[in-house]
């Protein structure tokens, strides 16, 4: 599994944001074994939304569009450790204050 992660690909691109989300799409439960990987996927996701926000409106448009925020919640409850609802945490409070885009602040105030 870590290899696909690893792969070659456009680091800054909606293909790499779905491939992302696709990958937390198949956990049905976050332990210690695959924690990193999950630590490292919602990591990549609040760069890449930051990233988006300010060269790209189609990477906050991909992230609302397939709920990116419920799947968030999804791997919430699923997560037996600490360490990914700190993550989870960080990643929302990263997102939230990084964005500037004025359409993508309303769209998350509708979140609340």
């Amino acid at each position: 599994m870590w290899f696909s992660f690893w792969r070659s690909r456009n680091r800054f691109s909606v293909d790499e944001l779905r491939y992302l989300t696709d990958q937390l799409l198949k956990f049905q439960v976050v332990n210690e074994v695959n924690k990193d990987f999950v630590i490292e996927a919602l990591r990549s996701i609040a760069e890449l939304i930051t990233y988006g926000d300010q060269h790209d409106s189609s990477f906050f448009d991909f992230f609302m569009e397939k709920q990116v925020m419920g799947e968030f919640v999804r791997i919430l409850r699923i997560s037996r450790t600490v360490s990914v609802s700190l993550q989870l945490l960080q990643t929302m409070s990263i997102m939230i204050q990084n964005i500037k885009n004025e359409h993508a602040i309303c769209e998350f105030e509708k979140l609340y």
